[in-house]
């Protein structure tokens, strides 16, 4: 397995600004993305803030060997689920703005839609460690008043958490699952896997949705170097888009070895890393191989790594 070596980078914040301007931009923003928000379809229903798929349980062959011919694909193994949420697309710069405040992506050019103010709402957000995917799920779990998923230090709360750990010398965050949740959370390895290929509709498909991979994702031959503007690809047999390439996506499990009678959903004991799945448009295209795994420290942060988020049923 490849990983990749951990660095340190700052989380873009906004400065100070006299009260005429920082009120000037709060409002354009704001308008830029309600406008995205609360689009319309042609039902003339109201979009959902995060638009999920329901992934039907069922049982599946999980992992290898798979066609990159990574070791940690194997062995393949019997999966079962049960029903679950997935997000249709991975979070964008715009919805983690709206529920944390804050916007990390290096990515700030969207090629599908240059315009300044409002392009890069629908860019998938990147520079997130796995512990601030978590916080912005509780976080928006309040919002839209479901019970969170996670604990820390006590509190579903992550204002309440402390300081987000940077680096290897940091203090862990130690996660509790609340029993029960059906709040927003980040999925498992095997329900990302199982989604990306298909559920119980899959074809079987190398890639998430086809063979082709220019098809489903973007990579490095075909992105130019950048993120894309989320659901710009074709989807998979689910209507899920870009789990083979745009930004990588984390998972909630620790990263192991897949056991030689594994079964059902399991999600690896405690370690160093966790799993990240899916390409990413800095790398080759076999990144975005639905069997493909790799992993880094919850800590890490990247250009090319972002999130979507699952729920329970």
């Amino acid at each position: 397995m490849q990983y990749f070596a951990a660095r340190s980078l700052q989380l873009e914040h906004y400065g100070k600004r006299t009260l005429a301007s920082g009120l000037v931009f709060l409002a354009l923003i704001t308008a830029a993305f309600i406008a995205c928000a609360t689009q319309r379809t042609a039902t003339g229903s109201q979009k959902a803030f995060i638009e999920m798929i329901s992934v039907h349980g069922g049982s599946f062959r999980m992992g290898g060997p798979g066609e990159s011919g990574h070791v940690n694909e194997l062995p393949a193994h019997q999966g079962t689920l049960q029903t679950f949420l997935l997000g249709q697309y991975e979070v964008t710069q715009g919805q983690y703005f709206e529920i944390t405040g804050m916007r990390p992506s290096s990515c700030k050019t969207n090629p599908e839609n240059p315009d300044p103010e409002a392009g890069w709402l629908t860019l998938p957000v990147e520079m997130v460690s796995w512990y601030e995917a978590l916080a912005f799920c509780n976080k928006l779990s309040v919002k839209e008043k479901l019970k969170p998923f996670y604990r820390i230090n006590g509190s579903v709360n992550p204002d309440d958490w402390g300081a987000v750990p940077e680096d290897e010398d940091a203090t862990p965050w130690i996660v509790e699952l609340i029993s029960g949740a059906n709040g927003y959370r980040l999925p498992t390895e095997a329900e990302w896997e199982y989604a990306a290929r298909g559920g119980v509709h899959s074809k079987d498909h190398k890639y998430a949705g086809s063979n082709d991979p220019d098809h489903v994702s973007w990579y490095y031959d075909n992105s130019g170097t950048k993120s894309h503007e989320v659901g710009k690809k074709a989807h998979n047999e689910l209507s899920l888009y870009d789990m083979s390439g745009n930004v990588m996506e984390w998972c909630w499990d620790w990263d192991s070895s897949y056991a030689v009678d594994a079964s059902g959903d399991p999600v690896g004991p405690s370690g160093l890393y966790k799993v990240i799945r899916g390409g990413g448009w800095s790398y080759a295209a076999d990144y975005g191989l639905v069997t493909y795994r790799h992993a880094n420290y919850p800590y890490y942060r990247a250009v090319n790594l972002g999130f979507r988020v699952a729920r329970s049923l």
